[in-house]
């Protein structure tokens, strides 16, 4: 069980099952999609969600999509802020996973921009909270135009040694191959968190839903593989995949090795995920993911008694909206209808 006091976890079940209260509703995704502007997207956040707190100030202006898109990554980075500030208060630890993530983040967000004419602005969209439990420094991180400035930018953090095999090793550099990189350190710095502080039950239900995270991350890498390049023979650098999966290596050697993506989705179902999967629930396979771990979150926050599994249960659940909210914005900016939006909503 989780090392912490009965006061304390019913808290923090309250304040996440709180939270959850003000996610949109299908209610509120009907009228969205059928918004044709961004003046009527703000008018309808205004008058019935809590989005209220943000729109009120841009509403009536002569808005940009990118500054109303950014307002609401920013807003909902600040409740999940609020929420990791509060399990941090209440004495418990998985509110460095929160920040593990927001750095894993930060740094792909900048490698994303080597080599171009574009700086990241992704220090812009996050709390000033997440700064003060890192040791990054955002802004030279932002401002790399190489390799070579970027690995500096790192400074003496954690992150540097991880990108050694790059710089120092002359490993070819890919933005796939970073993100195995410091997807299998945040994972090495999780796991022994984890183990450390909670056991049982609540140690179980917490590794059921970081692997979900990280095996989803999995499968859609596989499947974009063996559909768009049906005759390469994958390993495991050409994947995304970190080595922390509910899945033992084997089991991933076999799906990397199937000889269609039906196949690949009968072997990925063949443990519990079949519970929520649903290859042909949406159209993408990020979309069929996201409605999976949706519906398994919705589950653990309304049925888990577990405060950790609800904290990260109610955050994945509001990233899923940050991600519906930004669909519909660019749904309208592109001028498509209400049902062409609403194929591309998870709810």
């Amino acid at each position: 069980m989780s090392r912490i006091s009965a006061l304390s976890s019913n808290a923090l079940l309250t304040k996440s099952r709180a939270m959850n209260s003000h996610i949109l509703t299908d209610e509120d995704y009907a009228q969205l999609v059928n918004c044709r502007s961004y003046n009527d997207i703000m008018a309808y956040l205004k008058a019935n969600t809590v989005y209220e707190k943000i729109v009120s100030e841009l509403y009536s202006r002569n808005i940009y999509r990118a500054r109303l898109e950014a307002e609401i990554r920013k807003f909902n980075n600040s409740r999940i802020a609020e929420l990791a500030a509060f399990e941090n208060a209440i004495g418990q630890s998985l509110h460095e996973i929160i920040y593990l993530k927001n750095d894993v983040r930060l740094i792909l967000s900048c490698a994303n921009h080597l080599d171009t004419s574009e700086i990241s602005d992704y220090s812009l969209l996050t709390p000033e909270a997440y700064f003060k439990h890192s040791d990054l420094n955002p802004d030279k991180l932002e401002m790399a135009t190489s390799l070579t400035e970027f690995y500096e930018a790192l400074g003496n953090t954690p992150y540097k040694k991880a990108l050694d095999v790059f710089v120092v090793g002359k490993a070819p550099f890919y933005i796939s191959s970073l993100e195995n990189t410091l997807y299998r350190y945040m994972y090495s710095q999780i796991t022994p968190l984890v183990k450390k502080n909670y056991t049982g039950d609540s140690q179980k239900q917490i590794f059921e839903l970081l692997h979900s995270e990280a095996d989803y991350r999995t499968l859609e890498s596989i499947y974009r593989m063996k559909r768009f390049f049906p005759g390469e023979q994958l390993t495991l650098n050409k994947i995304s995949y970190s080595g922390f999966s509910a899945f033992a290596p084997n089991e991933i050697e076999q799906m990397m090795a199937a000889g269609s993506t039906d196949e690949l989705f009968r072997l990925f179902k063949k443990g519990d995920y079949a519970r929520y999967f649903d290859e042909k629930a949406k159209g993408p396979i990020e979309l069929c993911t996201r409605l999976a771990l949706l519906k398994a979150n919705r589950k653990r926050l309304l049925f888990s008694t577990e405060p950790e599994v609800t904290m990260l249960a109610f955050i994945g659940i509001l990233e899923n909206e940050t991600k519906n909210l930004i669909h519909i914005i660019e749904g309208v900016r592109y001028r498509l209808s209400g049902q062409q939006i609403l194929d591309f909503i998870v709810t």
